[in-house]
């Protein structure tokens, strides 16, 4: 996911200087450290790592205190840009959690920036919630004002910048894949930093997109809506909707709010149809205080079956209550299908990502 918010920003240096030393050829790493079939990464040094800066609460370090690159000198470190309601995010995090339990005992440490994208995003109680839920041992840190992202100069979720045990940035990892390249990576630096013997490399993997995904992601915000059918206009309007949406359409109807984030419904009416070719459909939602509210889902005009439901849809029916990543539909494999989704006031809607 790239970050729109701040698209003026120029590109960050470590992946102009990465890109510069791309015709570099694989390293060959030394006796034992190597994964066999996966070349290791060249691993220029691409100039010292930029320090925390401006952070908020820490989750997962003793007592919950800050942490330091000047701190963490001698081991590897892998700094993971991410926020909890990215789906891309979510997909590394098997990834980096196998990681973390396999080389975190001979000096790797990494730590998770959770950089908002939404207001809610910046709560800390929301954050440690994520941190359980998600099964993250690794120390998380608040990246409200985007300081450290900003330090980086940053642009996209996830990212990933490793950095040696100089604290110097040796490779950088921008979206999704090249995860062996990743781990190769991570042992080759922990041999560099004098560890002799590592283990075998980890059988843990992230969760792949599904095959055939056509869908992109869609905001559902006046500034950066793409694909409805009728645009959405800031402030309360009558939306008509669309009767069976084209594959990558989507439209409001009834009455929605459509404010600077997200989009609430004001009539009882109100619903989200789209057209979609993927195997897993989510969206973010939020209700108004916490209260419980129900949403429902149709898949091709009928309620959602069981057999097709996200992890989050019981009888056809999402309770949303905490503001997360709700999984709407899940199929075996990537489906054209319409979906409508029936919305009560009070609910909040803000981001539909496709898997």
């Amino acid at each position: 996911m790239q970050n729109r918010l701040a698209s003026l920003r120029p590109s960050s240096p470590f992946a102009a200087r990465q890109a510069k030393e791309a015709a570099v050829k694989p390293m060959p790493p030394a006796v034992g450290v190597g994964i066999p079939g996966v070349a290791t990464p060249p691993l220029p040094n691409l100039g010292p790592a930029p320090e925390f800066t401006d952070t908020q609460q820490w989750f997962n370090t003793p007592r919950n205190a800050p942490l330091t690159l000047a701190g963490l000198r001698g081991h590897v470190v892998l700094v993971d840009f991410w926020t909890y309601t990215c789906i891309n995010c979510i997909r590394t995090l098997p990834f980096l959690k196998g990681l973390y339990a396999t080389y975190h005992p001979y000096g790797l440490e990494i730590v998770g920036v959770e950089a908002p994208e939404f207001t809610f995003e910046q709560e800390a109680g929301n954050v440690q919630q994520a941190v359980n839920s998600d099964g993250i041992r690794y120390p998380v840190v608040q990246d409200n004002n985007l300081a450290t992202w900003n330090a980086y100069q940053n642009e996209y979720w996830p990212a990933e910048y490793l950095i040696d045990a100089h604290g110097n940035v040796r490779h950088t990892q921008f979206g999704e894949g090249d995860y062996k390249q990743s781990e190769a990576s991570v042992r080759e630096l922990l041999h560099q930093a004098g560890v002799a013997h590592l283990p075998m490399p980890m059988s843990a993997t992230a969760i792949m997109p599904s095959a055939g995904l056509n869908t992109p992601e869609t905001y559902l915000d006046a500034q950066r809506a793409t694909g409805f059918a009728q645009p959405l206009k800031p402030g309360v309007h009558f939306y008509p909707g669309a009767i069976n949406p084209p594959v990558n359409e989507f439209a409001f109807h009834g009455t929605w709010r459509v404010g600077s984030q997200s989009s609430a419904p004001v009539s009882q009416d109100a619903t989200i149809e789209a057209g979609f070719q993927a195997a897993h459909v989510y969206l973010v939602l939020t209700s108004a205080g916490n209260v419980p509210r129900r949403l429902r889902v149709l898949l091709d005009g009928r309620p959602i079956r069981s057999s097709a439901a996200g992890a989050d849809v019981r009888g056809g029916v999402v309770t949303v209550t905490g503001q997360h990543l709700y999984s709407l539909v899940s199929l075996p494999a990537a489906q054209e299908h319409s979906l409508t989704i029936q919305v009560p006031p009070g609910v909040s809607a803000y981001d539909f990502t496709f898997g």
